[in-house]
């Protein structure tokens, strides 16, 4: 998901859905008509859920992507008066119920009442789900675990509405005479609670992924040739870099590599779980001529590798690169310009994830 597109949504989870969720179950917990004294514990309740989102608060997800330095604040500034939201809302929604006369709300026949309870509840879990799933560690929840839950709630709700309609009244039902504001506050509320929570997830799910950032800012076209024998591009055998700038490049390029190829994936979790970024490494090796040279290699760990390879191809494509040659399921990448500091690169994969290695040029001395 792209990281802007992701904290925005993160956000709105935060700071709206997560304390409307406190006031969809104190409508709940009114409709079922509790003693008085069970509203001590939905404060008690609702002051362990502050506890819990203030260790949420240290979440992070990491973005390798040095020109979105700001795509995370949405969502941290979010969960802080998001936080807030929940204690007001909570406190507040006990105030009023307790300042209120006994019996001031409509009395309705005890099935329709706990449909219309339960509607609230549903609505409940659906509005704290994205919140709970992003202080999870998961990201953004899936829109068809999201739009089961809203439809659940609304399914409630609709089945009280037509009981309401359809019932005779009867005088051992003690119903008194009915209100037609209840049943359209509550369902213009559901509504747009339902569109509220569901419609920002039409932009996607999961984590972040750094690599929807913008490519690269070189980009190169390969120079056609005339050589009937290979109609594809010229590499480059040569550099203009010196040694210093040689190695700082080629760490650069696998350092964008990892960008590149967005999250990762831990292969030995038995569920989906992300997986750190490697560390690039380079070593120093001597050349035939006396010169030296730096290699390199990652491994890039990925349930998908037919997504992931060609998000890195793309990237050093743009970075003026060119696969030139395959054999055996791995690419071979040269450069195409005279300023490019790595030589060659192969890009293949394996079960433990797509496989990246780099050799630079030469130094000449």
């Amino acid at each position: 998901m792209e990281p802007n597109a992701f904290d925005g949504v993160a956000g709105v989870a935060l700071l709206l859905l997560m304390p409307t969720s406190v006031v969809f179950v104190a409508a709940a917990l009114r409709r079922l008509a509790v003693p008085r004294w069970s509203w001590a514990l939905y404060l008690l309740g609702v002051g362990g859920v502050l506890v819990l989102l203030h260790f949420a608060g240290h979440t992070r997800y990491e973005v390798e992507d040095d020109t979105q330095i700001w795509w995370d604040f949405g969502q941290f500034v979010g969960l802080g008066l998001g936080r807030i939201g929940v204690g007001v809302n909570a406190v507040v929604a006990t105030a009023w119920i307790l300042s209120r006369p006994r019996g001031a709300d409509e009395v309705l026949p005890r099935r329709e009442t706990r449909l219309v309870a339960a509607s609230y509840l549903t609505t409940a879990i659906a509005t704290a789900l994205p919140a709970t799933w992003w202080a999870a560690g998961l990201g953004i929840v899936p829109l068809p675990i999201e739009l089961a839950v809203v439809a659940v709630g609304v399914g409630f709700l609709t089945v009280a509405l037509w009981l309401r309609r359809t019932r005779a009244t009867r005088a051992d039902e003690a119903v008194q005479v009915p209100e037609f504001l209840w049943p359209l506050d509550a369902g213009i509320a559901i509504a747009v609670v339902g569109l509220l929570a569901v419609g920002p997830l039409l932009t996607g799910s999961g984590l972040p992924d750094g690599s929807a950032g913008p490519a690269p800012d070189v980009a190169v076209t390969a120079a056609p040739t005339t050589d009937p024998d290979w109609p594809g591009p010229v590499p480059t055998t040569t550099t203009t870099l010196d040694a210093d700038a040689i190695e700082a490049d080629t760490r650069s390029l696998l350092e964008d590599t990892v960008r590149w190829a967005g999250p990762l994936d831990d292969l030995s979790s038995p569920t989906p779980a992300a997986a750190r970024p490697p560390q690039v490494e380079l070593v120093a090796e001597r050349c035939d001529d006396g010169g030296r040279r730096w290699t390199g290699s990652l491994v890039l760990p990925t349930a998908r590798p037919q997504d992931l390879a060609p998000r890195v191809q793309a990237g050093w494509d743009a970075a003026g690169y060119a696969a030139v040659d395959r054999a055996m399921g791995t690419d071979l990448v040269m450069p195409l310009r005279g300023d490019a500091a790595v030589e060659r690169m192969r890009l293949g994969g394996g079960p433990d994830g797509v496989h990246v290695d780099v050799e630079s040029f030469c130094t000449g001395t």
